[in-house]
């Protein structure tokens, strides 16, 4: 994932914007020019034009996503070394440098130059002296400093020196900067309907379970497995096929049809088909993401009793999605109310999907 940012000035944090999802391409969405003074021994950065043109959203502020502070600025024109401490900062929900906020990025935190360092004022050439390597991001073999931790909400990094070579006859440095790496996804599994209305034979095309994403970046949920663990065993991953994209703060719902006639009209964004089936007792619940050779597991829950996690037309609502969701029948979970109803013919069955739940609790 790229997260557009800029460099910074002097123990001063800059501005970091990101583009909302969309097909326009990188070098399109909004960047930041920075320039280093090298007589000053300063560095300032401001947001730069957008390098194409197209219908695009761009989000954030000062300090919204990540922040990038620099200190120790010095420039020793003997060995025409300009040089800077650079730290990250962390302001996302998720965690970053981590798919599931805990197996580290192996390529960790990449700080990289889309474009310069480039003289602009003075004469000569600047060069990055110190890169921690090279690679293809948005250009070709990109200079980059890498910064292998994961840094959860808040979290600053440690400091690393970066170094650029430059000439005493330069008076200002320009250059352009971005940050990639993995960044976790933050869904919660936030209200099941395990046992709808009708015989066990047929009910499964009614069952659902609804996703909320607490984090701060959209995600698709394209290319993530599912799965149920009833008493017989895990059943084999579905994978999500097609686009399912959930906006911060917003739910999604996966079930058995997209069909009212089948799910007693339920709101449903995604339908499993017949891959996947709640028991009416004694089933789990789990989101995964593959990862190189490894599934890694992003969020599950479960239950056993069938009194209380599976009554019948009644689903089971988190209470709050910053809760601790792992047992459905623990006091976490909550039946929902018997007010928030939805009905398909003569069929009533309680439950929100796709909407706050009705024993939200802040």
């Amino acid at each position: 994932m790229l997260l557009l940012a800029a460099a910074c000035g002097d123990q001063h944090p800059v501005e970091v914007q990101r583009p909302t999802v969309g097909s326009v391409p990188e070098t399109a969405l909004q960047a930041f020019d920075c320039t280093a003074n090298i007589r000053a021994a300063a560095v300032n950065c401001a947001p730069a034009a957008p390098a194409g043109s197209g219908s695009r959203n761009i989000l954030g502020g000062q300090n919204s996503l990540l922040k990038l502070t620099s200190s120790n600025v010095s420039y020793n024109p003997g060995t025409q070394i300009f040089q800077f401490d650079v730290t990250v900062q962390n302001l996302l929900n998720e965690a970053m440098g981590t798919p599931d906020g805990t197996v580290p990025d192996p390529d960790g935190i990449r700080v990289f130059f889309h474009a310069g360092p480039a003289v602009t004022s003075g004469t000569g050439t600047a060069t990055v002296a110190n890169a921690d390597g090279v690679a293809d991001i948005t250009g070709t073999q990109q200079p980059y400093f890498r910064y292998n931790q994961i840094l959860p909400r808040n979290a600053v990094s440690s400091a690393k020196t970066w170094q650029l070579s430059v000439p005493p006859s330069a008076g200002t440095v320009a250059f352009k900067m971005y940050i990639e790496t993995d960044v976790q996804y933050l869904l919660v599994i936030n209200e099941v309907l395990a046992n709808p209305v009708g015989l066990v034979s047929t009910e499964q095309p009614a069952e659902y379970f609804e996703v909320y994403n607490a984090g701060t970046l959209s995600v698709n949920m394209k290319g993530l497995v599912i799965a149920d663990s009833a008493a017989s065993g895990r059943r084999p991953y579905h994978l999500v096929a097609n686009s399912l994209k959930v906006a911060p703060g917003a739910y999604v719902t996966l079930g058995g049809s997209t069909n009212p006639a089948s799910n007693l009209g339920a709101t449903i964004d995604y339908s499993y088909g017949g891959s996947f089936s709640l028991a009416n007792s004694l089933d789990a619940i789990k989101i995964a993401r593959v990862y190189g050779t490894d599934t890694l597991t992003l969020d599950r829950t479960q239950y056993a009793s069938a009194a209380t996690s599976a009554q019948e037309g009644i689903s089971r609502e988190l209470r709050n999605p910053a809760l601790d969701n792992s047992n459905m029948d623990g006091s976490n979970w909550a039946t929902t109310a018997v007010t928030a109803t939805y009905t398909y013919g003569s069929t009533t069955t309680r439950g929100t999907p796709k909407a706050q739940n009705s024993t939200y609790t802040p």
